[in-house]
């Protein structure tokens, strides 16, 4: 009889740590993601090939609201800023190297200037697609969060007629200089920056 209830034991001793091995484990697994806590930003968007987008942020306080949005445009604004900058840059080096020279970067800066003036011009105007506030915060602060897209097709059309008006008839014939052309390569300049984002 102490032998049975020995074993009885025994066994029942193996089994609960078998149970509790195989609980712990299951709890771990279920607890440790590969990422950790993850988010989705409020106002998500991204590039597409039709549309340069960005969401800005602004912490500040709850008392200053339209403070915190004027600033979260204003981040989301640069944020396309730099996209498009960085697209602009790359397609005029290519487009700039068969015409080298001082003449060349007299050339180069009135194409940078008339593209600058364009981005700008259309940020100035540009309205969210997308506000969104946190709630507030222990410490009286808020989020904010604001959306915006520039359309890429728009965009380069208007920098290709600028261009063309800043450049005079001379300056067009050195560097073979046709407003349709220019207008493509540009489309496919930003179309590659979204391709490059992508990997």
């Amino acid at each position: 009889m102490k032998k049975v209830l020995i074993l009885t034991a025994i066994a029942m001793t193996m089994i609960s740590c078998g149970t509790v091995k195989q609980a712990a484990v299951q709890a771990q697994t279920k607890s440790a993601a590969p990422f950790g806590e993850v988010y989705s930003m409020p106002c998500e968007v991204y590039d597409t090939p039709e549309e340069f987008a960005a969401t800005g942020i602004y912490r500040g306080s709850s008392y200053q609201k339209g403070e915190c949005q004027l600033n979260a445009l204003e981040n989301a604004k640069q944020l396309v800023y730099a996209k498009y900058h960085h697209s602009y840059n790359g397609m005029i080096s290519n487009y700039s190297s068969s015409f080298g020279s001082n003449r060349g970067n007299d050339i180069r800066t009135k194409l940078q200037r008339a593209g600058d003036a364009v981005i700008e011009a259309m940020l100035n105007d540009i309205q969210a697609c997308c506000v969104k506030f946190s709630g507030v915060q222990d410490d009286g602060m808020i989020e904010c969060y604001v959306a915006i897209k520039v359309p890429k097709q728009a965009l380069a059309a208007e920098v290709a007629k600028t261009v063309s008006d800043v450049l005079s008839p001379e300056e067009k014939e050195e560097i073979n200089f046709e407003e349709y052309q220019y207008r493509k390569l540009m489309e496919q300049r930003f179309n590659e920056y979204k391709e490059e984002k992508a990997e």
